[in-house]
């Protein structure tokens, strides 16, 4: 029988992996542009984030899809090929990176075990199965009581391991440990959620209810009027801060990367040392209020090639990246905004506080616009079944690797 996806997480999925295009593509251009710094801060706050906390959910229904259908109960084998499989396309996205650099004249270092650049999700993706494989065995072992307590117990535990990691700077992107650990309380999140019961709650609804089939009735719930409203506040406040704060807020994005320890931090804050602690905790709490918000908003039906471009997240992931090289190689964004009747000053690229471009509002509006939507033919472009390849293939082999070592 074929499995049911969930619309919802696809859709969100798509959304995310456009922000990711989109963060990728404006970073080279914070220094320059007021615009392009808070739209990039924005998206650094949570786009990640809520990628890991949709990850820890989708571990848990697949997880929970292989039990049913092999009629057991509790702990549940270790999937060698999802380990092997993202190990495999981590390395494979590191080479694919380091020759389209090299040809680009940027003579990038190569490092077996550390990874700061974006392969890290992939290597976390596969340290997260072998981990969590621990944890189901362990739970798999307790009583209906402590099974009942324990998710609490352990996204506390995650959330105190990661308020604490930042002081050990010695753990850092050596097999990307410090994400790792950081986004664990986001991840262990959504693993221990219901999926089944978190989608009627977005609806303002009671797990198990009879489904009305009404989108009207749907709408007039208080509860979902509730949560749409909260939702559009979060998402709204958030933008502002970024908008409207000055221009060294842009710093706090180095929070939500999960990868600096206090001492790095303590360059941009004085009191990163003293209070960094309790810093990340209320970092990673803003980024699940906006990614609760992102998820409660977006609909729950298929939406047609922008589901489909959520369940092919991976090859946009996997390829998008030299293409944001060359744009900026090619100065794209500067380019735009001198077609739509703005100015670019090179000389003050990376070097003045946003006065690299200049002219109207009007017109870095304009060319923001087209940049965007630029990102958005380049996320459906590379969504398209042949850019499969070569995940599709890592992923099939890390399942050979698993298969091999069982005989």
């Amino acid at each position: 029988m074929e499995k049911k996806r969930i619309y919802k997480y696809d859709n969100v999925k798509a959304f995310l992996i456009f922000l990711v295009v989109i963060g990728h593509m404006t970073t080279d251009y914070v220094s320059d542009s007021h615009m392009v710094r808070w739209i990039t801060l924005w998206i650094y706050t949570f786009h990640m984030p809520a990628f890991i906390f949709i990850s820890g959910l989708v571990h848990k229904h697949y997880i929970t899809e292989e039990r049913a259908s092999m009629g057991i109960k509790g702990e549940t084998r270790l999937r060698w090929d999802k380990v092997w499989g993202f190990f495999l396309c981590a390395y494979g996205l590191k080479i694919f990176l380091q020759f389209t650099r090299t040809l680009m004249g940027q003579n990038p270092l190569w490092h077996w075990i550390e990874e700061p650049g974006i392969p890290w999700y992939l290597f976390v993706m596969a340290e997260y199965e072998l981990l969590f494989y621990v944890m189901r065995y362990i739970d798999g072992g307790a009583s209906t009581r402590e099974k009942t307590h324990r998710p609490i117990i352990m996204i506390l535990g995650a959330f105190a391991l990661s308020a604490v990691i930042g002081y050990f700077p010695v753990i850092g992107d050596a097999f990307c440990l410090s994400r790792m650990i950081n986004f664990l309380p986001i991840y262990m999140i959504g693993y221990y959620l219901d999926m089944k019961a978190f989608l009627p709650f977005l609806q303002g609804e009671k797990y198990g209810a009879a489904e009305t089939g009404s989108t009207d009735a749907a709408r007039k719930n208080p509860k979902r009027i509730a949560i749409v409203i909260f939702s559009w506040i979060t998402i709204a406040v958030s933008m502002a801060v970024c908008c409207y704060g000055d221009w060294g807020m842009y710093s706090w994005r180095k929070w939500f990367t999960g990868r600096r320890s206090y001492e790095f931090l303590q360059q941009f804050f004085s009191y990163a040392m003293k209070d960094g602690w309790w810093i990340r905790i209320v970092v990673w709490l803003i980024a699940l209020a906006i990614t609760f918000a992102i998820v409660a908003l977006i609909p729950d039906k298929n939406l047609g090639y922008i589901t489909t471009i959520g369940s092919r997240t991976l090859s946009v992931y996997f390829w998008h990246r030299p293409v944001c090289y060359l744009f900026r190689n090619w100065k794209v964004l500067p380019r735009l905004c001198v077609l739509f009747g703005g100015t670019y000053n090179d000389a003050a690229a990376g070097q003045a506080k946003g006065l690299a471009f200049g002219g109207s509002t009007l017109s870095m509006s304009a060319a923001m616009l087209a940049y965007l939507l630029i990102g958005a033919a380049m996320t459906a472009f590379f969504s398209l079944k042949l850019f499969e390849h070569p995940t599709s293939d890592l992923m099939k082999l890390g399942a050979r690797i698993a298969s091999a070592g069982k005989k």
